[in-house]
């Protein structure tokens, strides 16, 4: 990428991974982001474009070649973390003095409960880290500048919160709610261990109970409305490389109306300029019409009491990288659009 004397230095640790080669691509694209410096253990010193896929039909590749962790110096006004769970604090402290703000897509800092941490993410509590963290969902969260992680929510978690967030901050529901959420191998990252023989022409449950994408939504939901739900979280995979579908289920109040859920998910969706929201009945989310775009498509659906929220996303766009970037764009006042607003990567049908 060409310098600028108004572009923002940002780096990215983790680049080798499926996140990283896609949070790549979208800040290429960016108007006031210059990546400088993108991190790979394995990788170092290979050409970036000629390594992602993604940057093969470029007529002029950029210079830039992956570099260690440790050869990290000077100044960015960003750091994009796609590193896997568990690696970021044990190096925190290390990143945190090259850089204003880190943008983290893995799990690390998504929940403070002690006990959670140590079931979930162990060296989250074992590398404290003094400067602060902020869990952050561009749709939700307002900005705290007083932190230096900026931590994105997980993939199935922001799916199922957008099912959900509506109802519970209008208090339209009971306290129970299942969710089933759905997602594409892509997911798992480069080292998931489901190979692709059990996976391809199957649907199966991957993970029943203690996924902990449940804790996060619970916390979440404390931690923006002050409310929570008793959550039964169960997650499944798909025999596709991206996307995700969550379907939530639960019990309207006694005399909440199907107006009063659509008021709700219209009201507190329809300024967002990534939320898409189903209004009628007659449609409802799918998975094909949301990959390669930021955008999540969400609905809700009532029947006497009962209520099925759905939402759609791409997993490594609105669910990660993209989200990353959205975050990004509005912690630095640039229009929250900027390198999100393109064509779907793929055809219809």
């Amino acid at each position: 990428m060409s310098g600028g004397d108004n572009l923002r230095r940002v780096a990215i640790l983790g680049g080798s991974g499926f996140t990283g080669a896609e949070l790549y691509r979208l800040l290429s694209r960016h108007s006031h982001f210059e990546v400088d410096f993108v991190s790979s253990e394995s990788k170092a010193g290979l050409p970036v474009d000629k390594y992602y896929i993604g940057s093969i039909h470029k007529k002029k590749p950029s210079s830039l070649k992956f570099s260690k962790i440790a050869s990290l110096e000077g100044h960015y006004d960003a750091i994009f973390s796609c590193l896997p769970t568990g690696a970021l604090p044990k190096i925190i402290g290390q990143v945190a003095t090259h850089t204003d703000y880190i943008f983290n897509v893995s799990g690390d800092y998504r929940i403070s409960d002690p006990d959670l941490l140590q079931q979930h993410y162990p060296e989250t509590l074992n590398n404290p880290f003094e400067e602060g963290w902020h869990y952050f969902i561009p749709e939700f969260s307002s900005i705290n500048r007083s932190v230096k992680v900026v931590n994105l929510p997980g993939c199935m978690a922001v799916a199922t919160l957008y099912t959900l967030y509506p109802l519970v901050a209008h208090q339209l529901i009971e306290d129970r709610v299942i969710t089933d959420a759905k997602t594409g191998s892509s997911g798992g990252g480069k080292s998931t261990t489901e190979h692709h023989a059990e996976r391809a022409n199957n649907f199966r449950a991957f993970k029943v109970h203690g996924h902990r994408h449940k804790p996060e939504v619970e916390h979440a939901l404390n931690y923006h409305l002050d409310r929570t739900v008793d959550l039964q979280f169960s997650v499944y995979s798909l025999d596709l490389p991206r996307g995700i579908m969550a379907t939530s289920y639960s019990l309207l109040k006694e005399g909440v109306t199907a107006v009063d859920v659509k008021k709700a998910f219209y009201s507190t969706y329809s300024s967002k300029p990534f939320l898409h929201y189903f209004n009628s009945g007659n449609v409802s989310p799918m998975i094909k019409t949301v990959v390669g775009t930021n955008v999540a498509e969400v609905g809700a659906y009532v029947d006497g009491r009962n209520c099925v929220s759905i939402a759609t996303i791409d997993n490594l766009i609105k669910g990660a990288a993209g989200q990353a970037l959205q975050a990004a764009n509005l912690y630095f006042d640039f229009p929250e659009e900027t390198a999100l607003l393109f064509d779907r990567e793929g055809a219809w049908p």
